[in-house]
């Protein structure tokens, strides 16, 4: 999904919400909804994972506060695991986050995002910097 004008106003941003509870995210203005939670939950959704009854999957600060689905710090992060940012107010998900601490990248998947590009929208494989992670929240449980 690529936006057309940057705004937040593709019309797809709209189904991210509504899978995460919203009623009627087409009243919003496209500028006061920024998706990057919305579109993280919407994956979560999609894939049938279980989210914490009433956290608002669109805010990155609900992220922040899941304590209890945190990852520790020193624990291997994984694939599929949810990754809040240290610079910004942004939520990613995890595709590949190498062990390897000479690695100093991992790349994620993410919404409201330009990944580099001039267009906001959903990217795969977004090359991160590891320092980026401020908090990993572990959605899908070790088995």
């Amino acid at each position: 999904m690529r936006e057309k004008t940057n705004r937040n106003d593709h019309p797809q941003i709209d189904v991210y919400f509504r899978a995460i509870g919203w009623a009627h995210p087409e009243r919003i203005k496209a500028s006061a909804k920024p998706y990057c939670g919305a579109f993280v939950g919407w994956v979560l959704k999609q894939c049938g994972i279980p989210t914490p009854q009433g956290a608002n999957l669109a805010a990155v600060a609900s992220y922040n506060a899941m304590k209890k689905l945190r990852v520790p710090p020193g624990a291997a992060i994984l694939p599929g695991d949810v990754v809040t940012a240290r610079p910004w107010s942004h939520v990613e998900i995890v595709i590949n986050y190498p062990l390897d601490p000479r690695i100093r990248i991992f790349y994620a998947t993410s919404g409201n995002s330009t990944a580099g590009n001039s267009q906001q929208g959903v990217y795969y494989n977004i090359p991160r910097p590891k320092a980026y992670v401020r908090n990993v929240i572990r959605f899908i449980p070790e088995s």
